[in-house]
């Protein structure tokens, strides 16, 4: 609408179709004539331009042939050839040109061998290659000369050399080579004749193919294949020569050709203009929505602009005054910012008095259309650059308008897309002046006096001595033309609607244009100075059929050409010219005029004038014949030139007239082809065009003079009065319910998905819609669903497809998007339902239900989580500030900077006896420069400053003190004690354990060797016991023990650290507390730990609870002693008994003497795990863990509310016994969703939390409980009655299957029963797929659940009672969703009922058999003195018979039956198999047994598989055998049993199928790629094997299974497309319903392809097993076509019939004769019945 579209050039078609020998199809059109061929060359004519070519000697016109005495007046001469000719040409260089053509005539003289041959080249290009032909020879002298020529005297032959390349080279060098000329030979050649054409370029091009430029000279365009000014961006200024420039000189304006004129100019009004403005005239019309515009004025580079405007804003000059009747020219500069968006195309409307008059169009380059007549141009974007906006782009745009009417206002309005900020756009520099043209100045072209003012190059009239003609200046007119004055008038031509269709052949000139390349059979030669069709050896007897075309009735053709005969030697040669194969003219040589011999042999041409007429009905196709005909005069030859064909048309005004040219119908004025145009169109050249919509009445395309109703005049155009803009579509009256004024009746466009039709002008605020460039959009805070607009949730600030589906949240409700949900931001909660998030305490990073109840917490605070509270991490203190301060770096926990609560252990460092600082742990020392404790030297057990082994404080048990002179009295070096040596792992060992040490070890004693050693007290040599030293000891020694670090006289002396010294002079150990002690233990002379006065030592009494560990005086945990630091202390360290292994009570317990459990009540959740994710009500149990007692009512206690959801509904219904004091709460809720919601979690509120409390007093543990709850998406309405409506449908066709199904249970025919329920179970199957589906495809494929046997569940429920003794597996979630388990036990029950159902069919059948037999007795055996029956007993009878006949066979096929139910229940007995397999525990005794089971139930199955290959491998005659049918008939039932042994196997690979796809079902559940793609292989490896190897004999049954397969084939390949999603997530939900809709449309098909195939079956079995309904039939037949009835004599025999049981006669009369032969039973006797026909 807006857009003018670009004018479409036809192209001209030339075919050639060849019959005969060639059929020429040619479709010419009168256009003006313009130079292509142009003849540039011509030499060799006469010896004259010899000398210009040169031979191999590089010396030209020594091979000139002087001897020619024949005809001397022709003075014609022949170049002799040599074995290389060459000839150098320089090109035109002022005209460009694109091809050259060159010939000339070649003479092969003498005999030439077959190697030798002429190649002609042009700039080393190949032209041509030939060599005589052989056979050809002839043998006549030449018409140049009376000798031979060059002294030879033998034949020559004579072509004609004609050939056109592509050629734009400055110099032409042209070659032709004597090839393979050896020295000696006799073969000569020689040439003339020589013609070179040119095809020039059009005017301005610098290279061009044919008549398309593709090159321009500099400073034009190349516009559809032709040089001139760029139509759009340039003007055409002659100065005074043509000139393109960008915008008109001054006092200089465009006309209407975009030609620069003389004109006055004067400005009137102005804008913008200066480099920096503050001011503007015009006024801003924000959008009332959307707009974003703060600023009226921006900065661009150094300039202002005006805007930067968007979305729909306007600005309005309402200050103009334009004049009416005046020209104006409307100059300013536009910038837009932003890229193209997808709502196409965005504009700037321009609207004059609030008409729009122009569109400002944005195709990545501005474009401006305008309604009213304009000229306009709009220069190529600018790059520019603005803060903030992307991609800037600027335009000079110039507007010329001619006004009709005043103009107060002008408004510049947008039409951009909504919420797009950076697509804008802004303005300056605006100007508008008025205009007047001068004078009407054009500079014609191709020497043209005067031309039409739009088409320079067409002449109207010549200067100087030039002609004119067809539009162009010539030197001389045409010989076929007269010259009248300065004009070339053709005197063929003598009426007004006579035209040229062929004109050619008159000269060298327009060669190509004459369609020389269109008779590539019959070419052209040189003859008399011009080019001629056919001529010597060109033209025998070949005739050429034209086919000519024309737009315009034609009825009369006019044909005259000048016809030649060459070389006829017996005057026989003629020539035929006919038209529609019609009345031929022959012409014939008598009639012909002699011009000599010119060409061939010695005999005369001559040439006549033919003209020939032919008048007829008018037509727009005919067909022109011309034969050249020999005849005996086989050396004759035909040519013609000067070929003209002139038609006379019908009057313009004329369809179809008569051979006189009389009118018989009448053309309607619209076409294009009359002169006289009616009201509603306008002249246009030859042409009348329909006025443009809304226009009555008009004088040129865009200049209205009346209008149509609903339309008024303004601005020389008709605008529509309701939009006051130009449309088609005015009525307004069935715009898309959406527009409120639209351009178009167009409803909606989209092949799958229905999209809103991009027509809208303007759109119903009302229903909260906004236009939005051409549609109506949802206004924010609103979506679209059904092109209807929704509320948002009120937490969205925009929405999409779905209110909780949001794009943008209200900035002042502190939430932010995330996963198109509005949640609040951090730091804030939503309470209750509250639109507001509430801010958290500002500890919480993110909090729920409450300000204080953190759920995280800010890092930067250094703090975490712990249960509900945000504390310090470790490593940080509380300060009470927000941020948590760093504890010293020697502490892992702090109370503040000074106070340790625990220490790194990685610094090997504990907590100081005065729980404050953190102190190094024995064996370390604090090291000055880090924080990490530096270990001791091995030797010390405690040490100061160093590692050193001279810097320990104390000493091991093993090691003692060793001071060194002159160092430290508290430093020393910890060396081996007494009796203790140093080994390699510098330990102190004990010599005692040191058994046979070497004497020279330290160990080594020997006591009477007069050295004291380290066990010796002394030695003086002896053993003598009186002399104080005896066996080496002093008397009374105690020195051996460890303690004493002296001795005298065998009694210590002295004691190491941490013992007294007793007055028995024993070693005694102090107290605990006690470092070193005296006298007594509890004497302390240095403490381990000082009192903080430092008055005496902290008594660490064990009995008291505490103990001295590592230094400190720290607590005995678990020694059942509670003191002040522990919290708890139960005696034992067992972690779960409510005290810790560090004392700590745990949670949930309290703890005084014993810890206790804290049981308080808890709220559990029950949701039903059948929730489909569409299912928008949801019932949820809530109940209490324990007995409570409730006070006061539910209101009160409880809240409930869903998160992440705002639109739904919640009822419950209290379902709690209150008879007794203490109860379980039960409560039922509804919970109904109104909108989508894909992550709802229910949360249970505890109000008043003492209201509930259970029998220990206590009350809910916590003030909320959550459960997360099944995602719910709302289906649209349409897909939902869509779904709905197919349902129905589909289960009514599944009642009509299954009607049939059960009739063919009842009346025979089982293998289709079987067949269908295996096709509709495979169906049934296709939801477990791991594949999220839409909702319609998952609504539908539940009403195929019927066809599983899993039903069986809901009333054995054998699961729940497992799960009283072991915790069993989930199975995957479909499957776990539809009932099933990972036990076997609990799947297999279905399979069993069946099989449990079939032997109590057969027991019941049993029973039911021996009743019937007993029952029938009483009619056989009657009393003696009975009469005759009656017929309903005998009918009784036999209907008993007939019951027990069938169910003895039923009997008999027991086993047949039991083969037929497991192969029914294949797929359930599979998929217990598998669930079991995949899933399985071997920990518990019952999963255990459930496995064994299980495999032994798929050894059963294989073993199964394996007999019945086996069974089918015995010969064919077996499985006709009566025992064969009833045990083992299920296997082979239906199955064509043909020599193809793989029918054999039909019913044992239906069964694999089925056991590999349950495992491909199950076991690969966990890739859902993989799962679809196995599966739907074997479907379609199941639907080849079907219709290659065809195993069943009924045909209809074979292609019912073809179809299923192929069916689920295809629609398996659509879910494979929803598990590739899946990935890569690449389907919205529209194109996930339409592929679900795929998929329902192929299941819905095989339900109605099973249904007409069941129908057929049905009729044709029931046909075929019961006479009675051929019978039927039968009768039907006879009423139908009227006849007699043949009468059945045995009425019993037709009682059979009628029940169609005529086949169990034999049975019947077998039996009969047994009972006959029985003695009376029970003095009864045998009743024989006798009815007569008529008694019947």
């Amino acid at each position: 609408m807006y857009i003018s579209g670009f004018m479409q050039y036809g192209n001209i078609y030339i075919n050639n179709i060849m019959k005969w020998m060639q059929l020429l199809v040619l479709r010419m059109l009168m256009q003006i004539v313009q130079c292509g061929w142009e003849l540039f060359k011509s030499e060799l004519m006469d010896s004259s331009t010899f000398a210009l070519w040169k031979n191999s000697n590089n010396s030209p016109g020594s091979n000139l042939l002087q001897v020619c005495d024949l005809q001397p007046t022709l003075n014609s001469k022949l170049l002799q050839g040599d074995t290389l000719l060459s000839r150098n040409i320089v090109m035109p260089t002022t005209r460009a040109f694109s091809k050259i053509r060159i010939s000339f005539d070649i003479y092969y003289l003498n005999i030439w061998n077959v190697a030798e041959s002429i190649t002609v080249y042009a700039n080393s290009l190949l032209v041509y290659y030939g060599k005589p032909i052989h056979s050809v020879y002839e043998d006549y002298p030449l018409r140049f000369c009376v000798s031979r020529p060059f002294g030879k005297s033998y034949a020559e032959q004579l072509w004609r050399i004609d050939q056109e390349i592509s050629f734009n080279d400055p110099n032409l060098n042209i070659e032709i080579v004597h090839d393979n000329a050896s020295t000696g030979t006799t073969s000569e050649y020689g040439i003339n004749n020589f013609i070179l054409q040119v095809y020039f370029c059009p005017d301005r091009c610098g290279e061009c193919d044919q008549e398309e430029c593709l090159v321009c000279q500099n400073g034009f365009s190349l516009v559809r294949g032709e040089c001139k000014c760029n139509p759009f961006l340039q003007y055409s200024y002659f100065n005074p020569d043509l000139t393109c420039v960008d915008e008109c000189p001054a006092n200089y304006a465009s006309d209407d050709n975009r030609i620069c004129q003389p004109s006055v100019v004067s400005a009137i009004y102005s804008d913008l203009e200066e480099d920096t403005f503050s001011s503007y005239k015009f006024k801003f019309v924000a959008d009332k929505y959307y707009s974003v515009n703060q600023l009226m004025i921006n900065t661009i580079g150094t300039k202002s602009v005006a805007g930067m405007f968007s979305n729909t804003d306007s600005i309005i000059f309402d200050d103009v005054n334009l004049q009416p009747n005046f020209k104006y020219i409307i100059k300013f500069k536009l910038y837009i910012t932003g890229k193209l968006s997808k709502l196409f195309p965005e504009t700037i409307q321009i609207l004059f008095n609030q008409y729009v008059v122009a569109y400002l169009v944005d195709f990545n380059q501005i474009q401006l259309t305008s309604s009213i007549k304009t000229s306009s141009t709009v220069s190529l974007g600018q790059h520019c650059s603005i803060p903030n906006y992307s991609k800037c782009s600027s335009y000079e745009i110039v507007m010329q308008v001619e006004l009709t009417e005043l103009v107060t206002e002008i408004m510049f309005k947008t039409k951009f897309q909504l919420n797009t900020p950076q697509r804008t756009w802004g303005i300056r520099d605006l100007q508008i002046s008025q205009y007047q043209l001068t004078s009407i100045y054009i500079q014609c072209s191709n020497n043209c006096q005067t031309c039409n003012q739009s088409q320079p190059n067409v002449c109207l009239s010549c200067s100087g001595s030039l002609k004119l003609f067809n539009g162009n200046c010539v030197t001389q007119c045409p010989n076929y033309t007269t010259t009248n004055v300065n004009s070339c008038d053709d005197p063929q031509l003598t009426q007004v609607n006579e035209m040229y269709l062929v004109s050619m052949y008159h000269d060298m000139n327009y060669y190509v244009q004459d369609n020389f390349q269109d008779f590539p059979q019959i070419s052209t030669s040189y003859f008399m100075n011009r080019q001629i069709l056919g001529g010597f050896n060109k033209w025998k007897n070949e005739q050429i059929n034209l086919i000519l075309t024309k737009d315009k009735s034609m009825y009369k053709v006019k044909i005259s050409l000048m016809l030649l005969f060459i070389d006829s030697t017996n005057n026989q040669i003629q020539f035929r010219t006919s038209i529609n194969n019609e009345q031929p003219q022959y012409s014939l040589f008598g009639s012909s005029i002699s011009v000599g011999n010119q060409i061939g042999q010695s005999y005369v041409e001559t040439i006549q004038s033919v003209s020939y007429v032919k008048s007829f009905e008018s037509t727009n196709q005919f067909k022109i014949q011309l034969q050249c005909i020999q005849g005996i005069d086989i050396e004759a030859y035909c040519g013609i030139y000067d070929f003209r064909i002139i038609v006379s048309t019908c009057q313009d005004n004329c369809l179809k007239c008569d051979e006189n040219g009389n009118c018989i119908t009448e053309m309607d004025t619209i076409s294009t082809d009359i002169n006289g145009c009616k009201e509603g169109y306008y002249k246009n050249g030859d042409g009348c065009f329909k006025c443009l919509y809304g226009c009555s009445k008009c004088s040129e395309e865009n200049v209205c003079q009346t209008c149509q109703p609903g339309y008024e005049w303004r601005f020389n155009t008709c605008f529509c009065s309701s939009v006051k803009e130009k449309l088609a579509y005015c009525e307004q009256t069935n715009c898309f319910h959406n527009c409120q004024t639209c351009s178009d009746k167009k409803e909606s466009y989209g092949v799958w998905n229905q999209l809103h039709p991009k027509n809208c002008l303007s759109c119903d605020e009302s229903k909260n819609l906004w236009l939005n460039v051409n549609q109506c959009s949802c206004l924010d805070g609103y979506y679209m669903e059904n092109f209807s607009c929704y509320m948002c949730l009120p937490t969205c600030l925009k929405c999409s497809q779905q209110a909780r589906m949001c794009t943008a949240c209200h900035p002042g409700q502190n939430r932010v998007l995330e996963k198109e949900q509005c949640r609040c931001s951090n730091g804030y909660f939503q309470e209750d339902n509250d639109l507001i998030c509430s801010k958290c305490d500002e500890l919480c990073q993110n909090c729920n239900f409450t300000k204080d109840q953190c759920s995280s917490c800010y890092s930067s605070q250094n703090r975490r989580l712990n249960i509900d509270t945000c504390i310090c991490m470790d490593g940080y203190y509380e300060s009470g500030d927000l941020i948590c301060k760093k504890c010293p770096p020697k502490c892992k926990t702090c109370l503040n900077e000074t106070t340790c609560i625990t220490c790194n252990e990685d610094q090997f460092r504990i907590l100081s006896i005065d729980n404050v600082s953190c102190t190094c742990q024995s064996g370390y020392f604090d090291q000055s420069s880090q924080n990490t404790c530096g270990k001791c030297h091995s030797s010390c057990l405690e040490c100061k400053q160093s590692n050193n082994f001279e810097s320990c404080t104390r000493c091991p048990n093993t090691r003692e003190p060793k001071y060194h002179s002159g160092g430290s009295v508290t430093l020393f070096e910890c060396k081996c004690r007494r009796g203790y040596y140093e080994t390699n792992q510098q330990e102190c060992s004990s010599c005692a354990d040191y058994l046979n040490p070497p004497t020279n070890h330290y160990c080594y004693s020997q006591c009477g060797d007069s050295i004291v050693q380290w066990n010796e007290d002394c030695d003086d040599g002896n053993n003598i016991d009186r002399d104080s030293c005896f066996k080496c000891l002093h008397g009374n020694s105690f020195c051996f023990d460890y303690t004493c670090t002296g001795c005298s006289a065998g009694q210590c002396t002295g004691c190491i650290d941490g013992f007294y010294l007793t007055q028995e002079f024993i070693c005694l150990p102090c107290n605990s507390s006690c470092k070193t002690c005296i006298d007594r233990a509890d004497n302390c002379t240095d403490c381990i730990i000082y009192n903080e006065d430092q008055s005496g030592c902290v008594i660490c009494d064990q009995s008291l609870g505490y103990h001295i560990e590592d230094s400190q005086c720290v607590p005995i945990c678990g020694d059942a002693i509670k003191v002040e630091q522990e919290e708890c202390d139960d005696g034992n360290l067992i972690i779960g008994d409510g005290c810790d292994q560090m004392c700590k009570v745990e949670s949930g317990f309290k703890c005084g003497s014993l810890c206790q459990l804290i049981v308080y009540p808890s709220i559990i959740f029950e949701v039903n795990k059948s929730d489909k994710s569409f299912d928008e009500e949801r019932v949820i149990r809530i109940k209490t863990d324990s007995l409570v007692s409730i006070t006061g009512s539910i209101n009160s206690i409880f809240s409930f509310k869903v998160n992440n959801c705002d639109n739904y509904s919640i009822s419950y219904v209290d379902l709690t016994q209150y008879s007794d004091k203490f109860t379980y709460l039960f409560l039922e809720l509804t919970l109904i969703f109104k909108s989508s919601v894909p992550d709802p979690e229910l949360v249970c509120q505890i109000i008043h939390q003492t209201a509930v409390f259970n029998q220990e007093g206590n009350t809910f543990g916590e003030k909320n409980y959550m459960i997360k709850l099944e995602e719910y998406q709302k289906p649209q309405l349409s897909t939902e009655q869509a779904t709905d409506g197919l349902m129905k449908m589909s289960k009514y066709i599944l009642y009509l299957l299954f009607g049939f199904a059960i009739l063919a249970f009842l009346f025979g025919g089982l293998n289709i029963f079987w067949n269908l329920l295996d096709a509709l179970q495979l169906v049934s199957y296709l939801q477990f797929f791991n594949v999220q589906y839409p909702y319609n495809l998952n609504n539908y494929l539940t009403i195929f659940g019927f066809a599983q046997f899993d039903f069986i569940k809901d009333y054995l429920d054998l699961e729940a009672f497992i799960s009283q003794f072991v915790n069993t597996p989930d199975a995957d979630f479909k499957f776990r969703e539809e009932g099933y388990s990972t036990v076997f036990y609990v799947n297999i029950i279905t399979v069993l009922t069946v099989f449990f159902i079939t032997l109590l069919t057969y027991m019941a059948c049993t029973l039911l058999l021996s009743t019937l037999t007993k029952f029938s007795h009483s009619f056989v055996y009657v009393p003696l003195h009975s009469q005759e029956q009656s017929i309903c007993t005998l009918f009784i009878y036999r209907a008993t018979r007939n019951l027990q006949i069938q169910l003895m066979r039923f009997n008999k096929a027991f086993t047949s039956g039991v083969i037929r139910t497991f192969m029914a229940v294949a797929f359930d007995y599979n998929l217990a198999l598998f669930l079991q397999l995949k899933d399985f525990d071997l920990s518990d005794p019952i999963l255990f047994t459930s496995f064994l089971f299980c495999l032994s139930a798929f050894v059963i199955e294989i073993a199964f598989i394996h007999m019945a290959v086996k069974y089918m491998s015995k010969p064919a005659f077996v499985f006709k055998q009566k025992t064969s049918i009833d045990n083992f008939g299920a296997i082979y039932e239906g199955i064509k049993l043909d020599k193809n042994p793989f029918t054999y196997y039909f019913n044992i690979i239906l069964l694999v199928k089925k056991m590999l796809f349950m495992m491909c079902l199950v076991m690969f559940y966990s890739s859902p790629c993989l799962q679809v793609g196995l599966v739907s292989l074997l479907n379609i490896v199941m639907a080849l094997y079907l219709i290659k190897i065809q195993p069943l004999e009924d045909k209809d049954e074979l292609f019912k299974q073809v179809g299923s397969e192929i069916f689920i084939w295809l629609a398996e390949m659509l879910i494979l497309g929803f598990a590739i999603n899946e990935q890569s997530n690449s389907l919205n939900e529209d194109s996930q319903l339409v592929i679900g809709w795929c998929v329902i449309a192929l299941t819905s098909s095989l339900i109605i392809f099973q249904l007409f195939i069941d129908v057929k079956q049905h009729i044709k079995f029931l046909i075929t097993e019961y006479s009675i309904i051929k019978k039927l039939l039968y009768k039907l037949q006879q009423m139908i076509f009227k006849r007699e009835p043949q009468q059945e004599q045995n009425i019993f025999l037709k009682g059979r019939r009628r029940m169609g049981i005529e086949n169990m006669t034999s049975q019947t009369n077998i039996m009969t004769n047994k009972l006959k032969t029985l003695s009376n039973y029970k003095q009864g006797r045998m009743v024989t019945f006798t009815v007569s026909s008529s008694s019947s």
